[in-house]
């Protein structure tokens, strides 16, 4: 059996290194400190930012693989406050067809990115500047300062604004654990920017139900990841399918496949893809704190037990409805400090439970978490893509 997410941190670095957990349990232990480091970097680029973005015009979140589902993440709550267009477009989407998504108005393109190395997402930051000339502003959110696409935006001729995260966000591990969560926390930073104290009072709020989802939960998780499991279903209706996208995505990374992953919209799930629910799947809801959502949770909930599917059932959210105990294995709770925190900024913390059972699920599997995939099918930068020239 293995130890808890702070023992793990604690042993011998020999040890650590032989089992593959120098990075990634750290990584994953500091996020709510990292976080409220990014609010205090977002806060002190906020003046320009505001000066950058104009309210009626459209905003563009890119990005490629889990920097995507970032921009997804964030997408709810900037278009909760924003009076233009806000969408999230995936950079590989954009690069195999840009003339198709890039607007032909003025628009903001917000690109994330961890290392700034990736092909898809350097193109986007060069296809945009010379497909839509005099269009385009550009916000770039990354984790590594001496990042190809940092360079990029300081030598853009056009309006840019970038936004370099502290260097404990830029995680050494192969899967993005608080890169990917303080990308997200940034991205919040763009809603609040007219907003400086609500801003750093919501990441407070957030930091908080972190610790106390990890201080009260992480040994159940640990428990759940060394139960016998080969898929897991993350469910999720907006704004939280991003987070429920990037959760599949990281048990899948962290076990190097052996676990497959999906992500679900909750009432979609009944449209076919709960056929694939078996007795070795394991089924993990978040729930919304808004009442008229819930009625449809506790309903999926109802018809789960009812059909005993899933070889474990886990609701995630803050403050549960009583009675669900009784429809499911796991009720994680995280409320109590959540005042300032709406459904649309909860995705930090509920991607939390994907990172732990990854990590440990990795481990049981005999795999090394920092660099799960044994024949680097995968790596932490995204190799072997050609930019080929756009014709104009």
């Amino acid at each position: 059996m293995f130890h808890s997410l702070d023992q793990l941190i604690s042993w011998e670095e020999t040890t650590k290194k032989k089992r593959g957990v120098t990075h990634t349990p750290a990584e994953i232990a500091r996020q709510p400190q990292v976080w409220r480091e990014t609010s205090d970097v977002m806060q002190d680029l906020n003046g320009v930012i505001r000066e950058l973005i104009d309210d009626q015009e459209t905003i563009v979140l890119t990005g490629a693989g889990s920097s995507y589902f970032a921009g997804q993440c964030v997408e709810a709550a900037l278009a909760s406050v924003h009076k233009g267009i806000v969408k999230s477009i995936s950079s590989t989407e954009i690069v195999m067809n840009p003339e198709g998504t890039l607007p032909r108005s003025p628009f903001t393109l917000v690109s994330f990115a961890r290392s700034g190395n990736s092909p898809e997402g350097n193109a986007v930051f060069r296809l945009a500047q010379d497909l839509r000339p005099g269009l385009v502003k550009q916000i770039v959110v990354t984790c590594n300062d001496k990042g190809e696409l940092a360079r990029l935006a300081r030598q853009s001729s056009g309006p840019s604004v970038l936004c370099v995260l502290p260097p404990s966000t830029n995680d050494a591990g192969l899967a993005m654990t608080s890169s990917f969560t303080s990308m997200v926390v940034a991205g919040f930073g763009l809603a609040y920017r007219r907003d400086a104290s609500g801003y750093k009072a919501m990441v407070a709020a957030l930091a908080k139900a972190a610790e106390k989802l990890l201080r009260t939960h992480g040994e159940i998780l640990r428990s759940i990841a060394a139960t016998s499991f080969s898929r897991i279903f993350f469910v999720g209706a907006s704004p939280f399918f991003g987070v429920a996208q990037e959760s599949h995505l990281k048990v899948q990374e962290m076990t190097d496949g052996q676990v497959i992953g999906k992500a679900e919209d909750t009432l979609g799930l009944r449209h076919g893809p709960m056929a694939a629910i078996n007795e070795n799947t394991l089924v993990v809801l978040f729930a919304s704190t808004d009442t008229y959502r819930r009625r449809y949770e506790t309903d999926l909930l109802k018809e789960l037990s009812t059909k005993d599917l899933g070889c474990k059932r886990l609701v995630v959210c803050p403050d549960p409805e009583s009675g669900w105990e009784s429809l499911c294995h796991h009720v994680l709770d995280f409320g109590g400090d959540c005042d300032h925190l709406t459904d649309s900024v909860l995705s930090p913390v509920l991607v939390l439970p994907a990172q732990i059972i990854g990590l440990f699920k990795s481990l049981e599997l005999g795999l090394m978490p920092d660099s799960p995939s044994r024949k680097r099918v995968i790596s932490r930068v995204v190799e072997g893509v050609t930019i080929y020239p756009y014709p104009k």
